[in-house]
This record gives C-alpha cells, structure tokens and sequence, in this order.
C-alpha cells in the first residue's frame, strides 16, 4: 500500500513539475521584421515587443459606437 501511495505521488510530483517548466516562463518575446522597398534602397525595421508578466500589459478597452 505505502508502495502504490509513494508512486501516485511521485507522479503527481512530476506532472506538476514538468507543467511548472514548459510553460510558465516570466517574459514573452515577441518580434516583427519589415522590408521596405524605396527608390533609394532596401530598409529593414525590426521591432521587438517584451511581456514580463502575464498582467503588466492588459488588453487595449473595447470600442464602443454609439
């Protein structure tokens, strides 16, 4: 019985901690690159956007029409 007890928790154990290290990282990156074509030349613009957490930037607020 001690057996079956210490094998369930065991599992248990380390599902929490293989979900606790595949997903819940602090920081979020994010990157977008451009290619502009001008009569001058080529111009590439990276930007990069950086979430730390999860609530630091909430969604922009719903329009409303009225």
């Amino acid at each position: 019985m001690r057996k079956l007890i210490s094998a369930a928790m065991m599992g248990v154990l380390l599902t929490g901690f293989g979900i606790g290290i595949s997903g819940c990282s602090e920081e979020s990156k994010e990157t977008a690159t451009t290619k502009i074509s001008t009569p001058g030349g080529t111009t590439t613009k990276t930007e990069e956007t950086s979430i730390k957490q999860s609530g630091q930037n909430p969604p922009p607020a719903p329009k409303t029409t009225p």
